[in-house]
């Protein structure tokens, strides 16, 4: 099945991010490994804005209830190269009984196509216990499925 592109105006939160010199890789364009590493920097800013005011959300080997990364697909869609200025967008796209998708995307300043884009599934995790749990009613009430 094809993965639809999701333009910005899908996305319901988005955080920024800038390249760096030496995220470019021998042919002049941003590393493709570097999009993962902005994804998985950025994406704490995220699950905070989910919670929002709560700031008693534990993350770490400490938690009883995160998001547990369990897989990943990921899609190429145009070369960004340095200097360029970022924004990743992120929304809830599925949830199941223990786990959840979200969409993420980034895009250069300005522009309304994405120029990487990705679906990552988390499984809900209580880390004290080591055992999957189901998917509470924060991540229920930020579901935005695709259409």
């Amino acid at each position: 099945m094809k993965q639809r592109i999701l333009m910005r105006s899908e996305y319901n939160f988005f955080n920024t991010a800038s390249t760096r010199w030496r995220d470019m890789d021998g042919l002049g364009h941003i590393n493709h490994t570097v999009y993962l590493g902005l994804l998985e920097t950025k994406h704490k800013e995220f699950i905070d804005h989910i919670h929002g005011d709560n700031n008693d959300h534990e993350f770490g080997l400490q938690s009883t209830e995160a998001g547990l990364l369990a897989s990943m697909k990921v899609m190429y869609i145009k070369q960004v190269r340095h200097p360029a200025e970022l924004d990743i967008g992120y929304r809830i796209t599925r949830v199941g009984s223990k786990s959840y998708d979200v969409h993420q995307a980034i895009f250069l300043k300005g522009d309304d196509e994405p120029a990487f884009q990705s679906i990552h599934t988390f499984v809900m995790f209580n880390f004290v216990e080591q055992k999957s749990i189901p998917v509470g009613d924060l991540i229920k009430n930020n579901l935005k499925e695709v259409k």
